[in-house]
């Protein structure tokens, strides 16, 4: 997978030994901060669903060992950017289009990813663009992330789902037999959306249940 990823960013073919090289800078940074965990992941099932339903096509917290579209934010783009990152989510000014947000469960991080999520809306709301985030957190409820966003003028659907009826794709499943590990606490999703991406990807009904499932 890595290797298809290296050969699908432009400008990584200069030399044969490339991606080898490249491979090992990746996997050297990651295991030297021991921060696989934090980068846990949403399977496969929920990224197909937020794409057919929401048009969801980028990650704005991922890293190449377990992004699921092409494209995507991450934390070290020195390292990561041959494989399909785009930078840093805090560098990226996205107007329009539907991302999916899943910041590490560290409580500043998701209140800064959060308030950055709502500044981007304010900005295209005025310009009249769509643009949607998928917002997934812990249920923190005493964090700002959760307050700020549940009171959004632009959240359209709010879902928690309970600690034992769901997983995430661990950070570190390119050294696992199983990729899934149990979440230790209860996940909401937050769905936000300018007027004009609610529009173009409207939240029916069936969302939440699909969520659930």
């Amino acid at each position: 997978e890595l290797h298809r990823r290296h050969c699908a960013s432009p400008g990584t073919g200069e030399r044969a030994d490339a991606v080898d090289l490249r491979l090992f800078a990746l996997l050297l940074r990651y295991k030297t901060l021991h921060g696989h965990g934090f980068q846990a992941a949403a399977g496969p099932p929920v990224f197909r669903l937020l794409y057919e339903r929401l048009g969801v096509t980028m990650e704005c917290f991922a890293s190449p060992l377990n992004a699921y579209f092409a494209c995507f934010c991450s934390a070290f783009p020195d390292v990561d950017a041959p494989f399909g990152s785009a930078g840093s989510f805090w560098s990226c000014s996205p107007r329009r289009g539907s991302f999916e947000v899943n910041p590490p469960f560290v409580s500043y991080m998701l209140d800064r990813a959060a308030a950055r999520c709502v500044q981007l809306l304010e900005a295209a709301e005025d310009t009249g663009d769509p643009l949607a985030f998928c917002f997934v957190q812990p249920g923190w409820t005493e964090l700002e992330a959760w307050t700020s966003l549940s009171k959004s003028a632009f959240l359209r659907l709010r879902v928690v789902v309970a600690a034992a009826d769901h997983g995430f794709c661990d950070g570190a499943s390119h050294q696992r037999q199983d990729p899934f590990r149990t979440s230790p606490y209860d996940t909401g999703v937050f769905v936000l959306q300018t007027s004009a991406a609610a529009t173009k990807w409207p939240v029916g009904e069936a969302l939440e249940p699909e969520l659930r499932a």
